[in-house]
Order: C-alpha cells, then structure tokens, then sequence
C-alpha cells in the first residue's frame, strides 16, 4: 500500500539533490548512467524493435544532446521535471476518481479522458501560479500567456510519453519494463513521460529563443 507514492517521494527526493546540489561531473554522469539504464531495459524486454522501440531511443540520444544544456540551466531542468511529474500526478488521481471515458481501451485501459484533461489542467494551473509569484526562479525571457503555451505543449508530450511506452509493451507483450522500482516497475515505466517531455520543453525554449 502507498508504494507508489513512496518510491515516488524517494525519486523526487534524489532528483532535487541531483540537480540542486551536485557537481558537472556527478551531474553528467548520473544522467548518463540513466540513459544507458533506459536503454538496457528497452533492449532487454524488446521482441521486435519496431517503430515503437526506435522513438524511445531517438528520445534517449536526444536526452543525452540536451545534456550541457539541462546542467546549465538546471531550474529549468527542474520544471521540466515538474511537469511530467504534476500531468501524471493529477492524471492518475483524477482518473481514479472521476475517470470514465477511456482514450486508449486496448492499449491503456487505465488511461482515461477526464484524467488526461485534469492532469495537463493541474500541471498549467499549478506551474502559471508559480510562474506568476516567483517569475525569477524560472529564468525565462517571456509573459504568462507564452508560458502557459509552453506548458500546455510539454504536458502533451509528457501523456504521449507515458502512451508510446505502453504502446511499446503492449506490442512486446509484456507488463513493466522491469522491478526495480516499487509500485511503478522498471525505470522507463516511471521515466518515460520525462523523456519527451523534456526535449520538446528545451526545444520549444531554443525555439522561441527564450
């Protein structure tokens, strides 16, 4: 009971120490111990390396191109942890409590409607109001309303990660990716929202020059 909720305080705990309080090296080289994990754990479960197993690993090398720049502007690394974090955090609670149109029945039969809205919802709400009161801490040339664009987009992206992971398993015929983390399964089970969250976050920053 409360598994997930546990490995996910312990995950987030470990995270904010990474960004906030480590060196370059130790930055970097978590980072890419990460990606190879991810990688390892896509080869191990894969059948087939169908069109599915190929965006995971484009994501994963983009990951790794992003680098110098999610340890440069390292807040900002941290909102886009943020915001694959909050999407799955109100999409999951607000699924199971008011959840009843289910989006992808055969791939995702957990994945409802009403929680896909209400998690980019919480996400936009929770990261304008933020963005609102401690502007300073995003370090972000740009208004509220370009910001919210930007969140909105990267939440998508956040549930289309959480979606083409599924899609994958289900084409591998398998349930998790792994067992190494309590109440989610392997790594990409809890990683995979984050891997294209966070390059379509930093490219739309790159892209509007912000």
């Amino acid at each position: 009971m409360f598994k997930r909720e546990i490995t996910g305080l312990i995950l987030a705990s470990l995270a904010t120490i990474l960004i906030f309080f480590s060196n370059l090296e130790i930055f970097y080289l978590m980072l890419l111990l990460v990606c190879f994990l991810l990688t390892f754990e896509l080869v191990k479960v894969t059948n087939e390396m169908n069109i599915f197993f190929w965006i995971q690993i484009f994501f994963i090398i983009l990951i790794i191109l992003f680098l110098p720049t999610f340890e440069k502007f390292r807040q900002l690394f941290f909102i886009g942890i943020m915001i694959s974090v909050l999407t799955d955090a109100g999409a999951y609670y607000v699924g199971k409590t008011i959840g009843n149109i289910k989006i992808f029945p055969t791939t995702s039969p957990n994945k409802t409607l009403e929680g896909i809205i209400g998690g980019s919802l919480f996400c936009v709400v929770f990261l304008s109001m933020l963005f609102w009161y401690f502007p300073s801490f995003f370090t972000l040339n740009t208004n509220l309303t370009v910001f919210v664009f930007l969140i909105i987009i990267s939440s998508l992206a956040s549930i289309f990660g959480d979606y083409l992971q599924s899609r994958f398993k289900r084409t591998q015929g398998v349930k998790d990716s792994g067992n190494i983390l309590p109440g989610h399964g392997g790594l990409s089970d809890r990683l995979d929202s984050h891997l294209v969250t966070l390059p379509v976050f930093f490219g739309l920053i790159n892209f509007f020059g912000l």
